[in-house]
């Protein structure tokens, strides 16, 4: 099963995920920084890199855990998204002050300055949460038609195959944020999952 970690940047995701590797068992930890992109088509052509990746911890028997910018409908939309077993997200947000501060207080990329646009797309990100619906032509990439974008650009606000959690870490620590991640995994691990192969859930 794929587990995703997706925000905006300084909500947490790469240090929790450090965390969690010391946590989980039989669960490969990655960061998508692993994969260093320069635009949105090559972090969504990543995604499929990552999703093989995934795939190949499958065979082995392993989940896979993933912290992205990308949002949900960049993973569904990867080539071989249809092969896992199944694929939950969760959403890291936190207020624009304390995103501010954090952001300002790491090194600071030239390529990515922090500015309105940096805001924007933690806003994207709280919207696309909650409805699949939400400006679709923010992540819908004509540039990669090989992608499987029709499979869930119909779906509408309550879908329950558009299941992602939202975790607020304004005000957290790394640890309680993890142990957070920690019992969301092992929940969804117990529930029957819809993103199968077996259900098809593209169609």
């Amino acid at each position: 099963m794929l587990f995703l970690i997706c925000g905006a940047p300084a909500t947490g995701k790469s240090s929790v995920v450090k965390s969690l590797k010391d946590k989980l068992e039989n669960i490969e930890c990655h960061d998508s920084d692993e994969i260093m992109v320069e635009t949105g088509t090559q972090r969504r052509v990543s995604n499929e890199e990552w999703i093989l990746k995934a795939l190949e911890a499958q065979a082995k028997g392993n989940d896979f855990l993933l912290s992205t910018q990308s949002p949900f409908g960049e993973i569904l939309a990867a080539p071989s998204a249809i092969k896992l077993d199944g694929i939950k997200c969760c959403l890291f947000d936190c207020n624009d002050f304390v995103r501010v501060e954090r952001y300002l207080a790491r090194p600071q990329d030239e390529k990515w300055p922090l500015g309105m646009d940096t805001l924007c797309w933690a806003v994207f990100h709280r919207m696309h949460a909650v409805d699949p619906q939400w400006e679709q032509r923010v992540i819908v990439d004509k540039e990669l038609p090989e992608f499987g974008w029709k499979r869930w650009i119909p779906w509408q606000k309550g879908d329950n195959r558009w299941d992602v959690k939202i975790i607020d870490t304004s005000e957290n620590t790394v640890e309680h944020t993890a142990n957070l991640v920690s019992e969301w995994i092992v929940d969804e691990k117990r529930k029957p999952q819809v993103l199968t192969p077996e259900n098809k859930w593209w169609e």
